[in-house]
């Protein structure tokens, strides 16, 4: 796997060194992931407990159960399916088995910095990025059109539907697009990555399966460029009111902006 490093502290660096990834895409197109801690392993929440994954799948169906039970009056009432409950709970903070990847570069490295910024810049940070055509073209070698990132309703995704029993769910992590079903979904172009039965992180996952080494990269950002990073974010303007357009994201900018914890 590519460990690509941003050593300059400018955002331009960032970007061109996106745009050099772009090039060597299946289709031009990238996923864009930013962690405050360049060692964080891309592991869906649902799947960071030690519990085995028979036991989560257990749990996942009790979750869904309460949520649809409990939620009527407080989502849209076109939210029907389980997949849409799936991407509402995950943008609530409910553990699901979506990854959370966004198709804006520089929101995820707003993401990074910031996160790196609350815990006081204590280490590197990353933005990982995954071409999702290139991936799902070795998890589903024979699928058609070849290369896609999926939609929900394809065939192909069945096997990680919510609610699958074990013995029928998909193996590894498949690419797909969000439904934009939530103001953060769609203000932070939210896509993902839904694991199945194997719990391994994508950077396992993709060491295994013996992908192109530009699949999935890591864009390391130093902690000694990470202050400035964060300065220059917020200075073209990506703050927390637009990355989550509710009172929830401008009080947390107020905040931000007041030097408050």
């Amino acid at each position: 796997m590519l460990r690509a490093r941003v050593s300059a502290p400018g955002s331009s660096e960032y970007l061109e060194a996106t745009h050099e990834l772009g090039i060597d895409s299946a289709r031009r197109r990238l996923w864009f992931r930013g962690v405050h801690d360049a060692r964080y392993a891309l592991v869906p929440r649902l799947y960071r407990s030690d519990a085995g994954v028979e036991e989560l799948q257990a749990l996942e169906r009790e979750m869904f159960a309460e949520f649809r039970s409990r939620s009527r009056s407080l989502v849209a009432p076109d939210i029907a399916s389980d997949w849409e409950r799936m991407f509402v709970m995950q943008h609530y903070g409910v553990p699901t088995r979506l990854l959370d990847w966004s198709e804006n570069a520089f929101y995820a490295l707003y993401f990074a910095v910031s996160g790196a910024a609350e815990r006081g810049f204590a280490g590197d940070a990353a933005v990982w990025v995954i071409d999702p055509a290139g991936w799902n073209s070795e998890i589903f070698p024979t699928m058609q059109p070849p290369g896609n990132a999926l939609c929900v309703g394809e065939a192909t995704l069945d096997p990680y539907e919510p609610g699958r029993p074990l013995e029928e769910l998909g193996e590894s992590a498949a690419a797909l697009w969000g439904l934009y079903n939530n103001p953060r979904i769609t203000a932070q172009r939210g896509v993902f990555t839904v694991f199945g039965r194997s719990k391994s992180s994508l950077q396992d996952l993709f060491a295994a399966q013996g992908f192109a080494e530009n699949v999935l990269v890591c864009l390391r950002l130093p902690k000694s460029i990470l202050g400035e990073l964060n300065d220059q974010v917020r200075l073209l303007g990506f703050r927390e009111s637009m990355i989550y357009p509710d009172l929830g994201g401008l009080a947390t900018e107020i905040r931000v902006e007041h030097g408050l914890p």
